[in-house]
């Protein structure tokens, strides 16, 4: 749900706007919820009265982390990663290890708990 705002606001969009279209897209906030996301997300900028996506996306954020986390390890484990995570950012360890799986450097340990170096 959260990239599916971010997908909204790489184009500036004001909060109606955006609200029908993730109407649409089956997010069924109300205003105020919307409002209040936009508001306590550090990632999302607000110019006038239109909201956009700031520079640094998330998965850029975590992808920087869990490469520092790894730097010359073949294994670390999500909650070690997890350590490293500013406050501002509320993630589950399944999305990290999604995100870095995505990225095609690392795949999730059988076990679930620990990303590893994907063979290049």
């Amino acid at each position: 749900m959260v990239e599916t705002i971010y997908e909204q606001l790489k184009t500036p969009k004001p909060i109606e706007e955006l609200h029908q279209i993730l109407n649409e897209a089956g997010v069924k906030w109300n205003m105020s919820q919307l409002q209040l996301f936009l508001l306590m997300d550090s990632n999302i900028k607000k110019t006038g009265n239109l909201y956009s996506a700031g520079g640094n996306n998330l998965n850029t954020i975590i992808l920087d982390i869990v490469d520092k986390v790894m730097d010359g390890k073949p294994v670390a484990p999500i909650r070690k990663i997890m350590e490293y995570v500013p406050n501002d950012i509320t993630i589950s360890a399944e999305e990290i290890s999604r995100i870095a799986e995505s990225s095609g450097k690392y795949k999730l340990h059988s076990n679930g708990a620990v990303l590893m170096r994907t063979k290049n």
